[in-house]
């Protein structure tokens, strides 16, 4: 009688911890690659979302720089290079420095405008001493290939924060390089912009320079210059190397942190995003936790019953064990039924509510893998979609370039590329309202899109302007279609203010030659018949005809 109570103790044992802790180590790894996924998927929501806003917010001051140095005013006082004006020189100067000052007035993100001449000597600045700008070697001889120049950002010990410096080139009337304009931009009006405080998911974002040390971060002010805050050299490494990947890491308050990190090329910052290591285990240790003491207490009272119940238990014992069994196999629709009303009852019914919770787990789990399949097929599309016209983006559109010209390497059919500039954009956004100037941009590439055949391909350049990939189609033919396009746009209703609104297109024409090697030189020549398009007054489309083949 001894005897067998033992063995049903530790048989009731076995059978109840064996499966429990089966189960429950498969869960809890289940959820902590969950966990996983999760945790990678939000920091890269978050880091994307932090480059995509300092990508915009870096256009935005290139654009304006390039506004700026289309001046007037600087194209005057760059030109008087003769000595024998030098009173004249003077004045042009200080007409300069004014013109300087009281733009740095009106623009809020300017901290600094300086304008040097031809041998980088500075000829006029909005501040007694403007801080130096280093600029590459072959400057300005290299301007009228690479344009702007953004400087890599860093800490500005002067202004006590982190800036990025743009120089544009200053072009005559006849494209001759005059000079630059160089324009100090404050990097803290994009901190509150690194998080969506709706949207984005929690985290922390941080700004990296090119030697580590934080700029800027979401949530927190980085010290001053005397002070530094870096990540230890190991640590940005890895993260550098495996961009995309989350690494356990510590943090800046020396707190266990997860995070990842992205590197943007324009302007040069490493972008890393991050979370608190304890607060996204928090609920896995809380559960772990908990599940360590049902164990406990369902050991407890089934040795208990064992023990008191004896030879009654055996059977209702076996019982359990064959469902056990089939839960081991995979098999959960288990379902136990007893008349008892006894211990043995009791745990009959609660082995069913473990089992119910297990399927129930079970199609949590099918539905976030459900979910999570349908979501890494939407993040797939908007990989490679703008998310305002909804045609292709910048990225799809270097890939399918790549893949017309080695098409075209191949079978010799060429290709036109069409690029087109929304005329006086900036003027009709700033009439208009940025909701309106949406609006009309989204009307033009829904217009586009169908002006062209199935097989062609329309993309987002970046701004107002679009490019067009019409394959195996001269420049003749592109012609047609340039022409189809604009008088399709020519007339735009615009819900967002109630009127019908004029829009004119420039639209620069070229057709794939042999000479056009890669993707800079294909885009560098059809950027320069847009030029030529603008240049002759807008509102027009001009074709770079192609050379003649050799007999």
């Amino acid at each position: 009688m001894k005897s067998i109570k033992s063995k049903i103790i530790i048989f009731a044992i076995l059978a109840t911890l064996i499966p429990s802790l089966g189960l429950g180590i498969l869960s809890f790894q289940q959820n902590e690659v969950m966990i996983s996924e999760n945790v990678t998927r939000e920091l890269r929501a978050l880091a994307n979302h932090a480059s995509r806003e300092l990508d915009l917010w870096t256009k935005d001051q290139i654009y304006i720089a390039r506004e700026l140095s289309t001046s007037k005013v600087l194209i005057e006082g760059l030109s008087l290079t003769d000595q024998s004006q030098k009173n004249k020189l003077l004045a042009q100067q200080k007409i300069l420095e004014h013109y300087l000052k009281s733009v740095h007035k009106k623009l809020e993100t300017v901290l600094e405008l300086t304008v040097i001449d031809t041998e980088g000597e500075i000829v006029a600045s909005n501040i007694a001493s403007p801080t130096p700008v280093p600029l590459p070697q072959n400057w300005p001889e290299s301007a009228s290939i690479q344009g702007n120049v953004v400087i890599p950002p860093h800490w500005n010990t002067h202004y006590t924060t982190a800036t990025l410096s743009i120089s544009v080139p200053v072009l005559s009337i006849d494209d001759y390089i005059l000079g630059a304009l160089i324009v100090t931009f404050d990097l803290r009006n994009i901190q509150s912009s690194l998080k969506d405080s709706a949207k984005s998911p929690p985290g922390e974002v941080l700004l990296l320079d090119k030697d580590g040390d934080i700029m800027l971060a979401s949530n927190i002010l980085v010290p001053d210059a005397d002070n530094p805050v870096s990540l230890d050299s190991k640590t940005l490494q890895r993260l550098q190397d495996n961009p995309g990947e989350f690494e356990i890491f510590q943090g800046l308050h020396l707190q266990k942190v997860i995070g990842l990190a992205y590197t943007s090329e324009t302007p040069p910052i490493t972008i890393i995003a991050s979370r608190n290591y304890e607060s996204i285990y928090a609920a896995w240790i809380q559960q772990r936790n908990l599940f360590i003491g049902l164990i406990s207490a369902i050991l407890l009272i089934v040795t208990t019953i064992a023990f008191r119940m004896g030879h009654a238990i055996v059977i209702p014992l076996q019982r359990l064990i064959c469902a056990t069994e089939k839960i081991v196999k995979g098999d959960l629709n288990v379902e136990l039924t007893t008349t008892q009303r006894n211990e043995m009852g009791q745990l009959t019914l609660m082995f069913n509510q473990m089992t119910d919770k297990l399927r129930q787990n079970q199609a949590d789990i099918d539905a976030a893998s459900t979910a999570m399949k349908l979501k890494n097929q939407l993040l797939e599309t908007l990989s490679i979609t703008d998310s305002l016209t909804g045609l292709y983006n910048r990225n799809k559109l270097n890939l399918i370039i790549n893949d017309q010209l080695a098409r075209y390497a191949r079978n010799k059919r060429p290709f036109a590329v069409l690029m087109i500039d929304v005329d006086y954009f900036k003027t009709l956004n700033d009439s208009l309202g940025h909701i309106a100037g949406d609006e009309i941009l989204t009307t033009v590439a829904k217009k586009i899109y169908h002006c062209i055949r199935s097989v062609d391909f329309a993309a987002r350049y970046g701004g107002d302007e679009f490019i067009l990939i019409l394959t195996e189609t001269t420049v003749d033919e592109a012609v047609k279609t340039a022409e189809r396009i604009r008088s399709h746009v020519a007339s735009i209703y615009c819900t967002a203010i109630h009127e019908t609104v004029n829009v004119t297109l420039s639209i620069g024409i070229i057709q794939s030659e042999p000479e056009d090697t890669s993707l800079t030189i294909l885009l560098s020549r059809v950027d320069s018949a847009l030029y030529e398009a603008k240049h002759a007054g807008r509102n027009q489309a001009y074709c770079m005809q192609p050379k003649p083949t050799a007999a």
